[in-house]
């Protein structure tokens, strides 16, 4: 079985040698990588041009976010399943091993798989890790991104179907829209695995942004995921867990960022008035916590 592992990369020549060095000492070595240059002007292209393997595949593009970069390397894939690794995160040695295992001992092939993952800190200290085993619930995915692009294994056809959004304004919030679509769709299989490492560093995305563009991201991304037809349009249930999840979700990473504490607070008033028992969720103590 045949797995493409596809990185989009902006500007991490440095970091991606890491995680293409994690690619090459898997213990399962059916795979092919495709690197996504999304127009970097570093020394991406040399760096991974040095590397003598011929699995690795470069492509070099204008940018267009890492959604479309994505998509573009799913549409030179060879492998019967993607996996979108991001370029600062890390595979553990047996985590290819892992999934094709997963994927044998079942009668019917899953398509649709979370492998779960580790976030380590700078000094490799552990910070949070998140795995599971059985059947992923819609209703946990609607409150927030559980899965981290990464650890997500998709059959190529099935994605095919549904591709990232190309919207711009998405960025920060493509994979969990993505995953919203698919799992309204298709069972998601899990395993606790773990073997997806993150580092947590300055420079993740999620906190690069100034508080006002990552309120319109948000606010872009609620209109997507409300859009009649949808997964969260089925219910109204649905609807104030997803409301109570993105802003306490916005609560929480504005408060990280120390930039505009009190809009964080606004949103953490909003995500209670969506459900007052949010104040009993690790994620409040976490936001009081950054707000303090």
């Amino acid at each position: 079985m045949l797995f493409s592992i596809v990185i989009p990369t902006y500007n991490r020549a440095r970091i991606l040698e890491e995680t293409l060095k994690s690619v090459l000492e898997q213990s399962y070595s059916r795979f092919e990588v495709l690197v996504v240059d999304d127009g970097s002007t570093d020394d991406t292209r040399e760096r991974v041009m040095a590397i003598d393997d011929s699995r690795i595949r470069y492509f070099y593009k204008q940018n267009e976010e890492r959604g479309v970069a994505r998509n573009y390397g799913a549409d030179r894939a060879l492998g019967k399943y993607l996996i979108f690794l991001d370029s600062d995160d890390r595979m553990d040695p047996t985590h290819l091993e892992s999934i094709q295992a997963f994927i044998a001992r079942h009668d019917i092939t899953p398509l649709f798989i979370f492998a779960g993952y580790r976030i380590l800190n700078p000094d490799h200290t552990h910070l949070y890790s998140f795995g599971l085993d059985g059947f992923f619930e819609p209703q946990k995915l609607i409150y927030g991104n559980y899965l981290g692009c990464s650890s997500v294994v998709i059959a190529t056809d099935v994605f095919k179907c549904y591709y990232f959004n190309p919207d711009r304004k998405l960025v920060l919030f493509e994979d969990w829209e993505l995953w919203l679509r698919v799992i309204a769709d298709n069972r998601l299989y899990c395993f606790s695995g773990k073997s997806i490492v993150m580092m947590n560093h300055e420079g993740r995305s999620v906190l690069n942004h100034e508080a006002a563009d990552f309120e319109e991201k948000l606010r872009h991304f609620r209109s997507c995921a409300l859009k009649p037809g949808g997964l969260i349009s089925r219910s109204t249930l649905y609807k104030r867990l997803f409301l109570n999840g993105i802003y306490s979700y916005a609560a929480l990473h504005i408060a990280m960022t120390g930039r505009n504490k009190s809009l964080a607070f606004t949103y953490f008033l909003r995500s209670l008035a969506n459900n007052p028992c949010f104040i009993f969720k690790k994620r409040c103590y976490a936001i009081i916590k950054h707000l303090l």
